[in-house]
Parts: C-alpha cells; structure tokens; sequence
C-alpha cells in the first residue's frame, strides 16, 4: 500500500501532490490545536450539567444523585474525552516529528494535556497559551527540519501509529488522576472560602444588655 502511495509522488506531477499533500498534514493539524486548546483549556472541561436531572427534594437524596453525576461526569465521561484528544495529539506528532521514539511522543503528549489541565484550575487564559505554545512549536520544528518532507518517511511513520494505543491506558490513568485531584483542591477550596464568607457575614455584636 506504502509504495502505490509512493508512486503517486513521482512524475510530473509529484510536485503538486507533494504541495497539496504537506499543505494537508498541516492544516489538519493546525485546526485541531485550534480546537484543541479552545476545548482543554476551560476549567469544566464537561458542561452536561447531569445535575439538572436531578429533582429530589430530600438533602440525602439529592446529595447521593449528585455525586452518582459527578462520577459519571469525570470518570466516565472525561476519560473518554481525553483519550479522544490525547491519542489524536500523539498520532500527529508522531507524524510531524522524526527522531523521536515512541515512548518519548506519549510522555510529550501526556505532560502537555495533564500540565493544560492543572493550569486551566489557576487561569484558563494561562492553560489556553499553553496548549496552543507546544502544539505549535513543534509544528515549526517539524516543518524547518531537513527530511520532512520526505514522503517515504512521513508513511512511515504513519505505520507506527498502532504501536501507540497499547501504552495509552498507563498515562490516561495519571491525566485523569491529576484532574480529580485538581477537583478535590478545588472543592476543599470552596468550602473553606464558604466557611469564610459566612463568618464575615455573622453578627459579630452582640445586643446591649437591658437594665
């Protein structure tokens, strides 16, 4: 298959398919960063809101359907999502990058979405940058390097992308353990800030005494 695909960039008109080719690679590339970081970089990640489905007036009741949404949001639902981004971003630097191995990419990829995540808790603004930063660094190394593109190399390191999926559960696992910790931080946070409000708020003087 690799070598009818090669066949195609060679004659006269190999220069136009090569153009039309790369121009491909790159913008396909270029629209999920855009997407990319726009979607990773809020800090809910998950806007389904499943607590609106729920109607319970008792405190218990309410409060047990509430954390069944929550687990189903962020360990369910996130994991899906980020093992959706976090693949796609390893395939395509596995494609735009040479010299690299593939250990190397997955470790690159992980670190990026785990470090967009923890910054998205401290500024979306900050974690935005960040997302985008790498992606496309590593966009502008790809394309100033001697051997780009090659059409053979670029297919070939296409071939490797299966070797990808079987170390992808291992740095899931740590992405989605920083965010409930983010999450856990987050709620502690709160609640101290609520304790704090209603302290403020408390009357504090007391009424003068009758005689």
């Amino acid at each position: 298959m690799v070598l009818n695909l090669m066949t195609l960039f060679t004659g006269e008109t190999s220069l136009i398919l090569t153009l039309s080719f790369f121009t491909a690679v790159i913008v396909i590339y270029s629209v999920f960063v855009f997407y990319f970081y726009r979607f990773l970089a809020k800090k809910n990640i998950i806007e389904l809101n499943l607590n609106r489905y729920n109607k319970y007036s008792n405190p218990t009741t309410v409060k047990l359907f509430a954390a069944i949404f929550y687990i189903i949001e962020y360990i369910i639902v996130f994991p899906i999502l980020t093992f959706f981004w976090f693949t796609i971003l390893s395939v395509l630097i596995l494609i735009l990058a040479t010299g690299i191995n593939i250990g190397t990419i997955l470790l690159i990829s992980a670190a990026l979405v785990a470090s967009v995540r923890v910054t998205a808790h401290v500024s979306e603004d900050l974690s935005k940058d960040l997302a985008k930063m790498l992606p496309f660094t590593l966009l502008a190394i790809a394309i100033t390097t001697s051997g780009f593109f090659n059409i053979s190399d670029l297919l070939s390191r296409v071939m490797e992308i299966p070797s990808l999926f079987s170390r992808v559960p291992y740095y899931l696992i740590f992405i989605v353990g920083i965010e409930l910790t983010m999450r856990i931080f987050t709620f502690i946070s709160n609640i101290f800030q609520k304790s704090k409000v209603e302290e403020e708020t408390s009357p504090t003087e007391q009424e003068p005494e009758t005689e």
